[in-house]
């Protein structure tokens, strides 16, 4: 029900906020399998329908408004109405995908953080094989891009299902 809502209200509605903290609102049955593995569907959403317009530069699970969503930050150049990419270094998309089906349920534009805009060696995708993702644990439930003793990362954060615990890890750069 919500997702046919936020359909109808369209692109041009109100993303909600997430939570503060990664994890905070998930009801106490953990994670289902039925949610994506980001380990395996980021490699291929590239150029998919509905797929972020540029780099992915953060991506966190959530539970909102009792559905899975994955909340997906991205690099946006835009496009102007003559079809020229717009100027904006620090314009970004935010999106929200049902963790499932990965479905575009909403999207907005957002400014993007230092982290987010700086270079940076590998991907998401790369930063999500980094995690240790395998089934049925550890679940990687956010990928965020961070600047650490000086120097751009991606900040990795898995929950394990048997016990709930969350860890992170930075790892460091090749």
């Amino acid at each position: 029900m919500l997702t046919a809502v936020l359909m109808l209200a369209g692109c041009g509605g109100s993303v909600p906020n997430g939570p503060d903290s990664v994890g905070e609102d998930y009801p106490v049955g953990g994670v289902p399998v039925s949610v994506a593995w980001p380990s395996d569907w980021l490699e291929g959403v590239v150029g998919e329908p509905n797929s972020p317009p540029g780099s992915i530069v953060g991506l966190r699970l959530e539970y909102v408004e009792e559905q899975w969503v994955w909340r997906v930050r991205s690099v946006d150049p835009g496009r102007d109405i003559w079809g020229e990419s717009v100027t904006e270094p620090d314009r970004g998309q935010e999106a929200l995908y049902d963790a499932s089906t990965l479905a575009l349920v909403q999207e907005h534009h957002v400014t993007l953080t230092e982290a987010e805009l700086a270079d940076i060696d590998g991907g998401a995708y790369g930063a999500a094989q980094l995690s240790g993702e395998v089934y049925p644990s550890p679940r990687l439930i956010e990928l965020k891009r961070v600047v650490e003793d000086g120097r751009p990362a991606w900040r990795i954060t898995t929950y394990d299902t048997q016990t709930g615990v969350q860890s992170e890890v930075t790892p460091e750069p090749e």
